[in-house]
């Protein structure tokens, strides 16, 4: 197998793992949290600063539910006492006295009024406690960002790391909060509404009402297995959708060009599809829930009411000297057995159980409902804790904490390093480079290229030897000590959205308008620049797309001559230019590589040829190092490389 054949199957085993890992996350994991009572318990530990706040959350909450809970009552006193006086009216044919009954409504307002305050109290304080905790966990998320290594951004994809900080912490503040306030004043009402239904003595109506409980989790527990079939489903088919999607439209020019868009059209339709079908099973299947739970609240509530109503009849209406008079035997017998449990209760008391048992069955409802919305916040928030406890870089270390620029000179000492434990990538590297020497690495994929300038940056720390700057040990100094020597220009350019003269002072805010034309003149992008009609102050897109990719990197170029490093990275970036670009890329890259040390990872080594030193990688090796003619003249690798690119052969990376 070819060089090329072997690095197209890996990079394409890679992505199947990546892409297979992202799937298995994304539908099965994503949803439900691998320890629910420890995440809760941290989350509640994040509320301690709001401990205060939190209490009159909590008191005004159960203030409002227990206000509620005991409202029934003086309705019930308000509808006795109408009944009664309807009664005198129809026997005595005295005038209703309504005066003991306004009174009982102006007590009834009032315990209303109070409990809407309490509401008020409650929503006002958690909506501020929610936006607190909000702002304090991404600061903490943000902070945390910078304290993390390399690896963790190798490892997680941009999009990841957004979703955490803006949606699960917005849900961990949200939909977490309400959910545990939900339930506790849920528990709160359901006890205080259990307690006034026993307060009646009606062993019978209060039965019929508990009864509700076990029928609607057994309900609850069949729906939700059947609807977590399906949301697992949808979102193993939304990941396929997604990544459809991506592929299609990030490579839009290849498909294209093989006359594949039908093909890609029809294969979108079948994954439409079944993400459609999906999507419609899981939501019917869980939207079953309410509707079967309302329809089983309300027809107990039928019941209830059929009950209360045999009540009042039996007490009220049907009985002369103790004996039922009815002309229907079965009824008869119905309201009798009523009578020997009747404790007397009268319209009011009936109507206040009947209030009672909707406020007892509404949160075991409201419950059963938010069960599968706690899951998923507690998902979210065991998500974002897992970033917050992810591995820090290690600690700086200011021993030797210089005050001014270095000179240059770096110096590989017996280096090791490995990504992975058990894989060596570099071991025992030597390299020394000379205060404005012109370092030139060249390889194959993999070889360890990119390596080194990341252990020079300290974006991995090495596990043996050293590396100096200066005479002076990289660990010895902190991590933005060491990067105000260096500038980087990579071929991935990076501009922010906002004007041509922010981006080139990115480096340097407090430069100067002549700093920053003569930086742009030195990049030989000032006269494009001129040619604007805003200048400098012309306004870039989001990432400089409204700049062709050459201009992009003149402007990058630019940003690196303006911060005037002692040391330059350049990872060269002329592959995706025409030839005129090209060469004025690598003019400007000429003058900004004037008197510092340069390190050039090269593509092209067409490039390189007047470089001091070419280092020659090969699995983590310096297998060759000399200038471009020794190393030609030597005819080892290098020269194997060099005539690659002029044949069509392309050097196997296996000894053989």
């Amino acid at each position: 197998m070819s060089y090329k054949s072997s690095v197209k199957k890996e990079i394409e085993q890679y992505d199947n793992r990546k892409y297979a890992a992202y799937s298995k996350n994304s539908s099965e994991e994503s949803k439900k949290p691998k320890n629910a009572k420890g995440t809760a318990l941290r989350f509640f530990g994040l509320l301690k600063p709001h401990a205060l706040p939190m209490f009159f959350v909590c008191a005004f909450a159960i203030g409002s539910t227990l206000v509620n809970i005991i409202t029934p009552e003086y309705m019930a006193d308000v509808i006795n006492l109408l009944d009664e006086s309807i009664k005198n009216k129809i026997t005595t044919g005295n005038n209703i006295d309504f005066a003991p009954i306004i009174k009982q409504l102006l007590m009834l307002s009032g315990v209303y009024f109070f409990s809407s305050l309490l509401s008020f109290g409650q929503s006002f304080v958690s909506a501020g406690i929610s936006q607190k905790l909000v702002c304090s966990v991404r600061a903490q998320v943000n902070e945390k960002l910078s304290r993390l290594p390399l690896r963790y951004f190798d490892k997680k994809t941009k999009g990841e790391i957004i979703s955490t900080i803006m949606n699960d912490i917005e849900n961990l503040s949200g939909s977490l909060q309400n959910s545990m306030l939900t339930v506790v004043t849920g528990l709160v009402q359901v006890v205080g509404s259990l307690v006034m239904m026993l307060r009646t003595g009606n062993w019978l109506m209060t039965t019929l009402a508990i009864f509700l409980v076990p029928v609607t989790g057994f309900i609850s527990y069949r729906i939700s297995i059947i609807s977590k079939k399906w949301f697992r489903r949808y979102w193993d088919t939304l990941g396929s959708m997604n990544g459809h999607i991506e592929e299609m439209y990030a490579g839009h020019n290849i498909v294209r060009i093989f006359g594949h868009e039908q093909r890609s059209v029809e294969e979108f339709r079948q994954i439409n599809s079944n993400l459609c079908r999906n999507a419609f099973m899981a939501n019917m299947t869980s939207g079953l829930l309410a509707p079967i739970l309302t329809f089983v609240k309300n027809l107990n509530y039928v019941l209830l009411c059929i009950v209360g109503g045999a009540y009042y009849i039996a007490n009220h209406l049907f009985t002369t000297g103790g004996a039922v008079q009815s002309k229907y035997p079965f009824m008869a017998t119905f309201i009798s057995t009523i009578m020997k449990s009747s404790n007397n209760m009268g319209l009011g008391d009936i109507q206040a159980f009947l209030t009672q048992s909707s406020n007892f069955s509404s949160p075991i409802i409201n419950i059963s409902k938010i069960i599968n919305n706690i899951q998923s916040s507690l998902a979210c928030a065991e998500r974002v804790f897992n970033l917050l406890d992810e591995e820090e870089q290690a600690a700086d270390v200011t021993d030797n904490e210089p005050t001014e620029l270095a000179s240059g000179h770096i110096e590989f000492r017996d280096v090791s390093f490995r990504y992975v434990e058990d894989r060596p990538l570099i071991d025992g590297l030597n390299l020394t480079a000379q205060p404005g020497n012109l370092i030139a690495i060249v390889g194959p994929t993999g070889a360890g290229k990119t390596t080194i300038v990341n252990l020079l940056m300290r974006f991995y720390d090495i596990q043996g030897g050293q590396i100096l700057l200066d005479g002076t040990d990289i660990y010895t100094m902190s991590r933005d000590a060491l990067r105000r020597n260096f500038g980087m220009v990579l071929q991935d350019t990076w501009l922010f959205k906002g004007t041509i003269r922010d981006n080139i002072a990115y480096g340097k805010p407090d430069a100067t308008d002549e700093e920053i034309r003569a930086a742009a003149e030195a990049a030989n992008i000032s006269e494009f620049i001129d040619s604007l009609p805003d200048g400098y102050n012309t306004m870039l897109a989001e990432d400089g797309t409204n700049l062709s990719q050459g201009q992009r990197q003149l402007l990058t170029i630019a940003r690196a001559v303006l911060a005037d490093p002692p040391v330059l990275i350049l990872d060269e970036a002329t592959s995706s230019v025409d030839t005129r670009t090209e060469l004025k890329i690598q003019l400007a890259m000429k003058n900004l590589m004037k008197g510092r040390t340069s390190f050039v990872i090269a593509h092209r080594l067409s490039t390189i040829k007047s470089a001091d030193n070419i280092l020659v990688m090969r699995k983590g090796h310096i297998v060759e190092q000399g200038t471009h003619k020794e190393l030609l003249a030597a005819d080892g690798f290098y020269a194997l490389l060099y005539n690659s690119q002029y044949t069509e052969g392309i050097p196997p990376e296996d000894d053989e």
